[in-house]
């Protein structure tokens, strides 16, 4: 019922994104019609079909929303005057923390991240999205502060570290606690100074 309520203030189009996001995590592609979506969303279903064409059309853009809500959590603990140290240990570390802080969105980007139903414009997209962490690997690499040049492939090895890991401590009922965050930001940044 309280979703239903906190439904009222936001716009249709991200009531749609947001009820998409948690019955896409929770009953998967084939299991989320449309008809559903709009019930879950409190919409009628025209409205689903008035900002989103198909399924496919609308899992895009909900991947495009999640990546954007995550790139503005990270960008908020982003200091560029900080020690190349300093900002790829806050990126690790503030990855980690929106992950632990929006558990749907974490579990909608493991399960569909690598989906072939999201399309290469809307990887495309993402570069745009994470440009100023793009430009950080380019800049340490640069200066020789780092020493991979597989610029995003190095983060997203890095980042599905980190999900897989988070992954399995959400499976397994794991609690992660500030030691082993710093623990996994330490590691990550061994592998890309090494």
């Amino acid at each position: 019922m309280n979703i239903h309520f906190t439904f009222y203030s936001m716009p249709k189009r991200q009531q749609i994104l947001e009820a998409g996001i948690r019955l896409f995590v929770e009953r998967g592609l084939q299991g989320t019609s449309m008809s559903l979506l709009a019930k879950e969303a409190n919409v009628a279903t025209g409205s689903v079909y008035n900002y989103f064409d198909s399924k496919e059309q609308l899992i895009n853009e909900i991947f495009l929303y999640v990546k954007r809500r995550e790139a503005e959590f990270l960008l908020e603990h982003y200091h560029s005057q900080d020690s190349y140290e300093q900002r790829f240990k806050e990126l690790y570390r503030s990855t980690i923390q929106f992950m632990l802080d929006n558990c749907l969105y974490f579990r909608f980007s493991h399960l569909y991240g690598l989906s072939p139903v999201i399309e290469d414009k809307t990887r495309e997209q993402l570069l745009h999205v994470f440009e100023p962490f793009i430009k950080l690997y380019q800049e340490a690499y640069d200066q020789a502060i780092i020493r991979v040049n597989t610029i995003p492939d190095t983060h997203i090895q890095i980042y599905g570290g980190f999900s897989y890991f988070m992954h399995w401590q959400y499976l397994n009922n794991q609690s992660i606690n500030e030691s082993l965050i710093e623990q996994m930001v330490e590691f990550a940044w061994a592998a890309i100074k090494n």
